[in-house]
């Protein structure tokens, strides 16, 4: 194959597919109604004939068993034509020589007539039923009616051959029916083709829609790999940066001066800030990669929050608000991860410090049923207006007003935290009221002494970090 011919198909293929559908579709679906309207207009011509020669069979048997005369059998011919309108032709037939006469008909002009016919002979001298598919004569070919012949041999008691009965049974009834059914049909199927050919007219813009899905999943997975390769791999010089920053505050390179140490304070502070960041990303990472490991144990709820309170009570006082603990007495234990319950209360408690300017702190725990502990972060804060509060645990949100302005972020917290809450086997809300307050609740399991299998932990991630 020419190159230029091997490069279109490839650029191409889509629409050489969509062509070939487009054209072998409708045809399949038109194949498939002639066929079966032709199976359809042959088995009626098969029940047609049927019809004839049970007919055909009850007259014999009735033929066999009387001894008529020419009157008294005109007159059941006459009874049978006005009973099957669908004849044309009924005709008792008398062998005379080498032809037959008509000896009784539903035409009573042509009785007494000689009819010659080959089906006649043959019939009488093999002894046995031809039935032949025949057209009326004085019409074309294409429009002329047809009927189903019949000649059968008629005997009488002693299995003797007396007669012929020849009949004409007309399809004309059951052609219009066929007609007016393939009309409906033809009608139907070129409805459907025309909409199979408008779906796949379409089916070129739904293969650009397919690739392009492809191709957004392709860079959706890079971007994940990235981060997380990127991510492992700043950790390790930020740790170095964090050590040296410590070691000289500390004084390990010689004393420095007063702007000196406001300097690396606040290099240290933005280190932690990249240091924080780099973490969120390698957790939004593990978490959309299902990485990460959620190991539950049990937890002493009392002591954790304890600790998280003594945590925050610095950060608390530097910004002169006030930290209440509002702690239930004989709080059960808690069946999580020790490491990602404190991540959650760091989380929300650092949100609730950040976003308080005066006020207080409080963070309560009780039990919410005889399954769950309810833990709460309420804060009276600059609260937190309807809309936003919809999209305040979706990725990379964050709230933008005058209050918010200066207030570094990634909106990222809240979204790992609800992650990890749920991961855990509890839920998370907000309630909030705009320049009163807000309070995140979660849920925690409370220890029933029944293990929870945990979420297994990718080899590469503990490789890679």
């Amino acid at each position: 194959m020419p190159k230029k011919s091997k490069i279109f198909l490839q650029r191409n293929y889509q629409i050489i597919y969509a062509v070939v559908l487009i054209i072998l579709i409708p045809l399949t679906i038109i194949f498939n109604t002639v066929s079966s309207v032709k199976s359809f207009k042959n088995n009626i011509d098969v029940e047609l004939q049927r019809q004839a020669l049970t007919i055909s069979q009850v007259f014999s048997a009735w033929f066999a068993e009387k001894d008529l005369t020419p009157t008294e059998l005109q007159t059941k011919v006459a009874s049978i034509g006005d009973a099957t309108r669908d004849l044309v032709r009924f005709d008792i037939l008398s062998p005379s020589g080498e032809n037959f006469i008509v000896d009784a008909s539903l035409n009573e002009a042509s009785v007494g007539e000689i009819s010659e016919d080959l089906n006649n002979v043959i019939s009488w001298h093999q002894g046995r039923a031809i039935a032949t598919l025949v057209y009326a004569e004085d019409q074309p070919i294409n429009e002329a009616d047809r009927f189903w012949q019949l000649v059968t041999p008629l005997q009488d008691q002693n299995d003797q051959k007396k007669a012929l009965l020849r009949l004409d049974m007309s399809l004309s009834v059951m052609d219009n029916l066929v007609q007016q059914t393939l009309t409906k049909s033809y009608l139907i199927l070129a409805v459907t083709v025309l909409i199979v050919i408008l779906l796949l007219a379409a089916n070129t813009r739904i293969f650009e829609y397919a690739l392009l899905f492809k191709k957004l999943k392709e860079v959706d997975k890079m971007k994940d790999e990235f981060i997380s390769m990127a991510s492992h791999e700043l950790r390790t010089p930020i740790t170095t940066i964090k050590g040296f920053l410590s070691m000289m505050l500390e004084g390990d390179f010689g004393n420095l001066n007063e702007a000196g140490q406001k300097n690396l304070k606040i290099m240290e502070a933005s280190t932690n800030r990249l240091a924080h960041l780099v973490e969120d990303l390698l957790n939004v990472s593990r978490i959309e990669q299902n990485r990460l490991e959620i190991a539950p144990v049990k937890v002493e709820l009392g002591e954790l929050l304890t600790s998280i309170g003594d945590e925050f009570d610095l950060r608390v006082k530097e910004k002169s608000l006030d930290l209440k603990l509002n702690l239930f007495a004989d709080l059960p234990a808690v069946f999580a991860d020790p490491d990602k319950l404190r991540q959650v209360l760091i989380n929300l408690m650092g949100n609730a410090v950040k976003y308080t300017k005066k006020g207080e702190i409080e963070l309560i725990a009780k039990k919410e049923n005889d399954k769950f502990i309810r833990i709460a972060v309420k804060d009276s804060g600059m609260g937190i207006a309807a809309p936003a509060r919809a999209n305040l645990f979706n990725k990379f949100y964050r709230v933008q007003n005058d209050d918010t302005k200066g207030i570094v972020g990634t909106g990222l917290g809240l979204w790992i935290t609800k992650q990890l809450v749920e991961l855990m086997g509890g839920e998370i809300f907000v309630d909030s009221i705009e320049h009163v307050g807000s309070q995140f609740y979660f849920t925690i399991p409370i220890y029933s002494g029944k293990e929870i299998k945990s979420r297994p932990e990718e080899k590469s991630d503990k490789k890679n970090g």
